[in-house]
C-alpha cells in the first residue's frame, strides 16, 4: 500500500487540489477536468487492448464529428437572439488594429433547446477541443507489444 502511495503521490495531490478548488468555487469544472485527465491517463496506459483502444478512438471521433455538425446547425440554422454591447473594447492585431465594442448574443428569450444554447456559448467550444485532444491522443497511442 505504501509503495502504491509513493508511486501515485503526485496524482493524489493533483486530485486533492482540483476537488478543493471545486468546493471553494462551488462548481464542477475542476472535477470534470480531473475526470478528463484520469480518462486520458487510462487511455494511455497499457491496460487497454489495441481493439478496445480502437473502439474508443472511433467512438470519440464519431462524437466529435456529430458535435461539429450540431454546432454548425445551431449557429447557422437556428434563430439568433438580439445582440447587446458588453462595454468592453476589443482590438485586433495585438491591440494595434481596428478597435470596436464587443457584442454578445442574448439567449434568454430565444426559443431554442438548452443543449443548443450550450453549444452556442463558449462551453461548446471547450467540449469540442477536449474531444479533439482525446481523439488525437487515443488514435496516436500504440501498445508496446504492437510496436515490436
Amino acid at each position: 500500500m505504501s509503495n502504491w502511495l509513493k508511486q501515485k503521490w503526485l496524482l493524489i495531490l493533483v486530485a486533492i487540489i482540483l476537488i478543493s478548488l471545486d468546493i471553494w468555487h462551488k462548481e464542477l469544472f475542476f472535477s470534470i477536468l480531473l475526470a478528463y485527465g484520469l480518462a486520458i491517463k487510462f487511455f494511455l496506459s497499457d491496460s487497454l487492448s489495441a481493439k478496445l483502444r480502437k473502439i474508443f478512438a472511433i467512438s470519440i471521433w464519431s462524437i466529435f464529428i456529430v458535435l461539429v455538425g450540431l454546432t454548425v446547425y445551431v449557429n447557422y440554422g437556428m434563430p439568433h437572439g438580439p445582440s447587446y454591447p458588453t462595454g468592453d473594447i476589443v482590438c485586433q492585431n495585438d491591440d494595434r488594429g481596428p478597435c470596436r465594442e464587443e457584442y454578445k448574443e442574448d439567449l434568454r428569450n430565444v426559443d431554442i433547446p438548452n443543449w443548443a444554447k450550450f453549444l452556442r456559448k463558449s462551453e461548446g467550444e471547450l467540449l469540442l477541443l477536449g474531444l479533439l485532444f482525446a481523439g488525437i491522443v487515443i488514435s496516436g497511442v500504440k501498445n508496446k507489444n504492437q510496436e515490436d
